[in-house]
């Protein structure tokens, strides 16, 4: 038999709204990779692995929360990587992710393993497969420190003056989101002292890097570029986008399971648990969904039902959001939920024997 070898650069992204199946698909696909059935004359690789691209399940803690349900005993030959990657209290950005997820996909490459990415951050994934020249900007921390005394009215006006495109390319969530303004105006600033005063920053376009998919899953027509950085003379991937969708009804009534589950198996005492450890509530791991309704619950200021109803509202609202942004790349290929089954598991897996 022939093995899978690195000639073969083709990374598989699974993407969706939260509560799609995405893990689920991404670990049926891994199964049937390792399965003889799978490859035909090929044999099977000795390994699977899967990178999460999820911006809160790097951090540490809040696993039931933040809904970490990989499991604990995966099959033999599967990894999962990119979680738990720091502490709360541990700065990690979206340069911090994109040099991690390079050294995997370089790893993977390099070793011949058949690597699977998943996760529901659009801008991790965009910023994985796409030249996006802002991302290693680095942090400005006495800008930040300045910026951080601003109260939101005041960011937007801050970044409406210094960069009015950007300001009016942001979204409903981004243009009331502090750190994503703070990032934006830093961003900037160090545009206007690296680049001529003649020059105006460069504008990267949402589908940079980003071409469109074939329903054949031809890799030849899914070339995107990739950062060269730590690459050596490997040739770039091939990245094919496959997403998961839900039929809203059905996607609300899952959501407001999953969210009593958590709280059935724990989520209070978690958050509970994760505040003495890190009281700062500034850090970014308690804009994790469910967290501010959590708080509000052991501050008495709202019922446990309560409590279930909104946590489910935020997670509706996140997943509308989600489907907004991927909805303008134009190189998923997109399945409902409901199409999910070890058939097109297998297709898929087949992706990485062509």
């Amino acid at each position: 038999m022939k093995a899978i070898t690195k000639t073969n650069q083709t990374i598989l992204i699974i993407c969706g709204p939260t509560s799609s199946g995405k893990t689920s698909l991404a670990l049926s696909i891994a199964s049937s990779l390792r399965s003889t059935k799978c490859c035909g004359n090929l044999t099977p690789p000795r390994s699977v692995n899967i990178l999460s691209a999820d911006s809160r399940q790097i951090y540490k803690g809040l696993d039931i929360v933040t809904g970490k349900d990989i499991p604990r005993d995966l099959p033999q030959g599967i990894r999962y990587f990119g979680l738990d990657l720091v502490e709360p209290n541990q700065p990690f950005n979206l340069s911090d992710y994109v040099n991690y997820s390079q050294k995997m996909i370089n790893k993977s490459f390099i070793q011949s393993i058949p690597l699977i990415i998943v996760g529901g951050t659009g801008l991790y994934l965009q910023a994985i497969t796409s030249d996006l020249l802002n991302v290693h900007v680095p942090s400005n921390p006495s800008l930040r420190l300045d910026l951080e005394k601003l109260d939101l009215q005041s960011l937007q006006s801050r970044l409406s003056k210094l960069n009015p495109h950007k300001f009016a390319s942001l979204n409903n969530s981004d243009l009331h989101n502090p750190r994503r303004l703070i990032r934006a105006i830093e961003i900037f600033s160090s545009q206007q002292k690296t680049l001529p005063l003649s020059s105006s920053p460069s504008v990267i376009p949402a589908e940079a890097g980003i071409h469109p998919m074939s329903t054949a899953f031809s890799s030849s027509n899914v070339i995107a570029s990739f950062g060269t950085s730590n690459r050596g003379n490997l040739t770039p991937p091939n990245f094919l986008w496959v997403g998961l969708k839900v039929d809203k009804v059905i996607q609300k009534s899952q959501i407001n399971h999953r969210v009593i589950d958590r709280l059935e198996n724990g989520a209070v005492e978690e958050v509970k648990n994760i505040i003495k450890k890190y009281p700062d509530l500034h850090l970014p791991i308690y804009t994790s969904l469910g967290v501010k309704q959590i708080l509000q619950f052991l501050h008495h200021e709202i019922s446990q039902e309560t409590l279930v109803d909104l946590w489910t509202a935020s997670e509706v609202d996140y997943a509308r959001r989600q489907m907004v942004w991927f909805k303008k790349q134009s190189s998923i290929f997109w399945y409902d939920k409901s199409e999910v089954d070890k058939s097109l598991s297998q297709k898929l897996a087949e992706i990485y024997t062509k």
